[in-house]
Formats: structure tokens, C-alpha cells, sequence
């Protein structure tokens, strides 16, 4: 007999062997069981989810000789839908019958009753493929077909089909499958198929696979024509062009030690072996994700794709800002693999920059401690004192750069930050040429440090200022400005108000570490400047770094 591939040879017979899609699958069981039959369903979802699996299965349900519902896989009707030769299951693939020629042959045939089942199925694979003309002829049948004619269109792209044609269906959305149950399937299969294989190859294979059950078997099928009987973790490695997890925890841990040339051999081992750097990135986004999560809850259970035993050699060497830098970098570099021509340059790239972080946190750059406020003098007490010719005594110094910022030390004239009053305005034009003398790193860093503010609350003070600048975060960093954005207008108004800039202006400073103009921008405001931004961006017309002055708006 010939080699039948693992995912034919497993597609599920009955709904109690599909894998994942409960919430579908219990519908469509329920409508058979009160014999509510729709005339039309539209199955879409991403590949190998098991949209045609439920189709055949439906038709199954419905043409078994035991009764509506069920499915004995043993009578004449199950065991040909089975086979794929049942005369009223109709199977098209609208990629090679997108016409409207084949859609009239069709409806031609629809109006003959079912020669051997109760029900006449058409199961239409991948009918986004279908011309708009082949829509607009299935239109009426399709709304209004025999009472034993049961339509299944199945596709991966139901954006492409006409809201007519989808006005007419029941729609059941297919989900990518969790890891956890491709695993159950992919160890049903290995127990059956004879084969051991390895926890870690396991989790490679599903990780593979991208949530399709398809895909999986696939994977699997080519690992056991390559390995034999026992599947390793290092053999999938080989065979699809992966990393090991003892890999990435040595990756990350020579990027905490800033050990630039064991970084550097690690990318040109990945290189000369082919690895696919986009994967990886996405599993380095993965691993670190579980160590952030196992930092904070110490649950092994919500790890989603990592072992305790490898999260925790990475736990206890990185801080929790350190983990989110990373993350927030990986995500970028992962964004621009969509764009770039050159994804080996751009991933060495970012591995640099990587270890740049390194080096600003040994720095102190980001923020280990709470915000120290500098103190500031009563203006009126300065002048009484100078009056009655008295001392002041020198302010002391704190004893280390890490001495914690004490609530009821701060003293200071500030009042309640104002609500009315006349506001700062500068234009969107200036505020674009801004964007050209950004400093993306340091605005980066500052956001990190935007939650200490929570600290300066319950301060009589500086509290309503801390509240104000709460609603809003850093959207714009140069060496002289800072915009806000805020979602709201309201607050973007009352951070502009001209009264509240000095109080706003001694918190910031504290932050970043120098002082610098500050003006807010609104969501509406934020959403025309990016647009007029792009704008010049695409006809070559953005001002050149060289032609800015960065000079305080203000």
C-alpha cells in the first residue's frame, strides 16, 4: 500500500478527534441535535485549523444512514465521504473553478435531489479565489437553494468575499490552535506511529507550526523521515534551521556581560548555519516574555513556551527594566525584518545596540531608585532671611547618588497647578522639524522612568503637577524639548498653561536630568502631525538635521 502522509492519516474522523475549536464545534453539534440546518456556513481562519476536516465531518453528521448527528464511520455514506467519492458530497477548489462558466454548471446540478444521502453538501475550498462574477451568479442560489442543499464555503481570506456572499452565510471563525493541544495531537501520533521524541523537540515542532494541526503532522512527518525512531531537540534544530534554548540563555547572558565578541561568534554561528534570524527573534521575544512573567509570579504553569529550569538561569541576572528594554528592542528589530533587504545586517545591528544598553545601565541611566527632587527655596523666606541678614545654611549634599527622594522633605511655593490661564502655542510645523533632531534612545529611557512620578502624588506641592504630567508620556525627546502626549485635550491644555511650566519644568529635570521646554500635544493633534510627516517623508522633502536649530520653543 502506498506511504499515506501523517496528516491525511490523521485528519479527524469524528468531532471528538478535533483538535482544539470547541466553541465551533459545539455549535455545529447542537444545530444537529435540534435539526437546525443552516443552508450556508462560511468557515475561514488561518491554514491547517481544520476548516475542510469540520466541513467533511459536517456532511458526515448529516448523511450518516444511524441518524442526523451522528457519525459511525462504518456505513456506506460515512466510509465514501471518508474516501472522497460520496455522489451528494460535493468537494470544489475555487482556485481551479473560479469562473463563472463552473459556478453555472453548478447551480445546474443543484436542483437534483440527493441520490444516496439525506442531504445534497457542497463543500467550496478556498472561495475567495472565486471571480466577482462567479459571486454574483451563486448570489441567488445561495440565498435560497433546495431544502436538502447545504452550502460550506471555507477560505483563509474572508475580507476578500463580497458582504453579499457573507450576508448569507452563518460565519464560524477558526482559531490557531494552542501549543499545548498540537502537543497532545503530535504524542497521539508518536505513540501510534511507534516514534520517541524528545519534551524540548516537542515544543520546537508546535512552536513550528504556528497554531495549524496540518502544519504540525507535516513537521513531524519530515522529522521522522530524518531522525528514525527517536527525535531530538538538536536534530529539529538541524533539519529547520532553529537555535537551542541553551543558545539563546548564552546569547542573552553575554549580552548582560557586554561580552561583545562572544555576541558577535554567536551571530556568525547562526549565520553559517542558516538560521532563520526572524524565528529567532521571535523565540528570544518568547523566552523573555516568560522570564518577566515567572520574575513577578514564581508560577511555572504560566510559562507559555519556556521551561522553568531555562527561565531560570536567565531570572536572577536581569532586572525588570532590563527585561522590558529588551523586549520593547526586539520588537522593533522584529517589526523592520517586514521591510528590510538585509535581515543578517539588521539583526547584528540590533544585537549591538543591545550591548550599548549594557553599558548605559552600568551608567546608572535607568532608574534603580526613587525620584530625588532637588530641593527648592521659599523665594519670599530668601527674602525675609536676607532682610534680617541671616545665614542660610548651605544645603547638604546627599551622602551617595542613590539617596532615596523623602515626601515631606520637599519644600517650596508652588500652588495647586492651575486649570485656566494663558497657554503656550507653537505650531505643528515646528514641532515636526523637531522629529529630525529627536533622541529616540533617551526619550525611550525617559518613559521608562515616566511611572516614578506616582511617588510626587500625595505631595502637597508638586502632587496636581505629578497628576498632570501622569495623563500625558513622553512623545517627542530633544536636547532642549520635550512633547507630551496626551489623549485627551483637555490635559494637553492644561500642561501648556504658562503658569504651570515652572513647577513641570523641576519635575522633568529631576527625570531626565536637565532642564528643557515642555509643550503637550493632543491624540487629534499627534495624528496630523504623523500624517504631515510621511507626507514629506515619501516626496523627499523633510528638513535635513543640519538645517534645525534645536532652540527651546519657548
Amino acid at each position: 500500500m502506498a506511504y499515506q502522509a501523517l496528516y491525511r492519516k490523521y485528519r479527524s474522523s469524528n468531532f471528538d478527534e478535533l483538535v482544539g475549536q470547541e466553541p465551533i464545534k459545539q455549535t455545529l453539534l447542537n444545530s444537529l441535535k435540534l435539526k437546525k440546518i443552516s443552508h450556508a456556513y462560511l468557515f475561514s481562519g488561518p491554514r491547517g485549523t481544520g476548516k475542510t476536516s469540520v466541513a467533511r465531518l459536517f456532511a458526515k453528521a448529516l448523511n450518516c444512514e444511524d441518524g442526523i448527528g451522528t457519525i459511525c464511520n462504518k456505513c456506506s455514506n460515512c466510509l465514501s465521504i471518508t474516501e472522497g467519492s460520496h455522489p451528494d458530497v460535493i468537494e470544489i477548489d475555487a482556485a481551479s473553478n473560479s469562473g463563472v462558466d463552473e459556478v453555472r454548471n453548478l447551480i445546474e446540478k443543484v436542483k437534483y435531489a440527493p441520490i444516496k444521502g439525506k442531504y445534497k453538501v457542497y463543500i467550496i475550498d478556498e472561495v475567495h479565489m472565486m471571480t466577482n462574477s462567479a459571486f454574483n451568479a451563486l448570489l441567488k442560489t445561495l440565498e435560497e437553494p433546495p431544502s436538502y442543499c447545504v452550502f460550506i464555503l471555507c477560505t483563509t481570506e474572508p475580507y476578500k468575499l463580497l458582504p453579499t456572499i457573507l450576508s448569507r452565510c452563518q460565519r464560524y471563525e477558526f482559531k490557531k490552535i494552542s501549543d499545548s493541544e498540537i502537543k497532545k495531537l503530535l504524542s497521539r501520533v508518536l505513540l501510534n506511529e511507534g516514534v520517541s521524541c524528545s519534551n524540548k523537540a516537542l515544543n520546537l515542532i508546535a512552536e513550528l507550526s504556528q497554531g495549524g494541526a496540518r502544519d504540525s503532522l507535516s513537521i513531524l512527518d519530515q522529522a521522522i523521515s530524518y531522525c528514525g525512531t527517536e527525535i531530538l531537540e538538536s536534530d529539529i534544530v538541524k533539519l529547520f534551521g532553529l537555535t537551542t534554548s541553551e543558545e539563546k540563555i548564552t546569547l542573552l547572558q553575554a549580552l548582560k556581560e557586554k561580552n561583545t565578541i562572544k555576541v558577535l561568534d554567536l551571530y556568525d554561528t547562526f549565520i553559517r548555519r542558516s538560521v532563520d534570524l526572524s524565528r529567532l527573534t521571535n523565540e528570544l521575544l518568547y523566552l523573555l516574555k516568560d522570564v518577566l512573567v515567572y520574575t513577578k509570579t514564581k508560577n511555572p504553569n504560566l510559562l507559555s513556551s519556556s521551561d522553568e529550569k531555562d527561565v531560570k538561569q536567565i531570572e536572577g541576572r536581569f532586572l525588570s527594566n532590563e527585561l522590558l528594554y529588551m523586549i520593547d528592542t526586539l520588537l522593533e528589530c522584529q517589526n523592520e525584518f517586514k521591510t528590510t533587504s538585509n535581515p543578517n545586517f539588521l539583526f547584528q545591528v540590533y544585537l549591538l545596540k543591545l550591548l550599548d544598553f549594557g553599558t548605559v545601565l552600568n551608567q546608572n541611566v535607568l532608574p534603580t531608585q526613587e525620584i530625588k527632587v532637588e530641593k527648592v527655596e521659599n523665594v519670599a523666606q530668601q527674602a525675609v532671611n536676607i532682610t534680617k541678614k541671616e545665614e542660610i545654611p548651605p544645603q547638604v549634599e546627599p551622602e551617595t547618588k542613590q539617596e532615596e527622594f523623602k515626601m515631606g522633605k520637599v519644600s517650596g511655593n508652588f500652588s495647586l497647578a492651575a486649570i485656566e490661564g494663558e497657554e503656550n502655542f507653537a505650531s505643528l510645523d515646528e514641532i515636526l522639524k523637531l522629529i529630525v533632531v529627536s533622541k529616540k534612545e533617551e526619550k525611550k529611557m525617559l518613559s521608562y522612568r515616566w511611572d516614578q512620578l506616582n511617588s510626587l502624588l500625595v505631595d502637597e506641592n508638586l502632587g496636581s503637577y505629578a497628576a498632570l504630567l501622569m495623563q500625558s508620556k513622553p512623545y517627542l525627546l530633544t536636547n532642549t524639548n520635550l512633547i507630551l502626549l496626551c489623549d485627551l485635550k483637555a490635559p494637553a491644555r492644561k500642561l501648556n498653561i504658562k503658569a504651570n511650566q515652572k513647577a513641570l519644568q523641576k519635575i522633568v529635570k529631576n527625570l531626565l536630568g536637565r532642564d528643557v521646554c515642555i509643550y503637550a500635544l493632543n491624540r487629534e493633534d499627534s495624528t496630523t502631525l504623523l500624517t504631515k510627516y510621511r507626507n514629506l517623508d515619501e516626496v523627499n522633502k523633510l528638513p535635513k538635521k543640519t538645517e534645525v536649530e534645536d532652540k527651546k520653543l519657548f
